[in-house]
């Protein structure tokens, strides 16, 4: 198993010491009002050996904030980043830089544009199929991110989705909130902060096979996003334990619900 490629991120301080007796040492940190979906920390707690993710969509007086930050920052290892800012904030300082818009790192014209313009990495996106992730890999310019376990997220928007929702409909519980969608009687999770509302998929995709496939030297991390497993939990999965689904690797994205029945 190849736990020295892994990248995960904490939920709670304790499981850094339970990954590593896993032999798993590169550990991703969500920042308090730059992070969305995830557990957040005051970057006095994370970890200088740490990466940062930063995957909100940041106005102006949140990109003056970041920039106020930038010397406290540039002590970690990376910046895992959604909102183009950070990249121009941080593109000329010694601090690792990685592109992961979720539903545009489709491509490898794409990501290799980023790679040459300074991004040591990309994540590539869940949400397409194993032949093109393969082709993403035979192409791009440096070793990639791969996702390998985690729940899709389907959208991210600045509006409170839930709060005029549950205010419209006279309900009081707007924090989270299972969706169905009625056609393919998938569940997705809706959850809102002050940043905004996501919602993801209900369930894990897992793609851990994966790892047994690629050429290592074209990888430079595989990504677990863990919302609320255990870390045995992830060991057991790692080690082929039967979990989650196969996302988007043998079937194409619908763009249309009219096409949905056609598959």
């Amino acid at each position: 198993m190849k736990m020295s490629k892994i990248l995960v991120n904490i939920n709670k301080l304790e499981e850094i010491e339970e990954y590593k007796k896993i032999g798993i040492t590169n550990f991703l940190f969500a920042i308090e009002g730059f992070s969305i979906g995830y557990k957040t920390f005051a970057l006095s707690d994370i970890p200088e050996f740490s990466y940062l993710l930063i995957n909100r969509v940041l106005d102006t007086s949140s990109v003056d904030k970041l920039a106020s930050l930038k010397d406290e920052i540039k002590r970690f290892k990376g910046i895992i980043y959604e909102d183009i800012a950070v990249y121009q904030l941080f593109k000329n300082e010694d601090i690792e830089l990685i592109w992961f818009q979720n539903h545009f790192t489709t491509n490898y014209a794409s990501i290799n544009y980023w790679l040459n313009s300074g991004c040591i990495s990309a994540v590539i996106s869940n949400e397409i199929t194993e032949s093109e992730i393969n082709e993403i890999f035979e192409k791009s310019n440096k070793p990639l991110i791969l996702n390998i376990l985690g729940k899709n997220q389907i959208m991210y928007s600045r509006r409170k989705l839930l709060t005029n929702f549950n205010t419209y409909n006279n309900l009081s519980d707007y924090n989270n909130m299972t969706l169905l969608e009625p056609i393919t009687n998938n569940k997705f999770k809706a959850s809102e902060s002050d940043y905004g509302t996501v919602i993801s998929d209900s369930e894990y995709f897992n793609y851990v096979p994966l790892m047994n496939t690629i050429d290592d030297t074209k990888i430079k991390y595989y990504l677990i996003l863990n919302q609320d497993l255990s870390v045995i939990d992830i060991k057991e999965i790692l080690e082929g334990k039967e979990f989650g689904n196969t996302g988007f690797l043998n079937k194409k994205t619908v763009y249309r619900m009219s096409e949905y029945n056609d598959r």
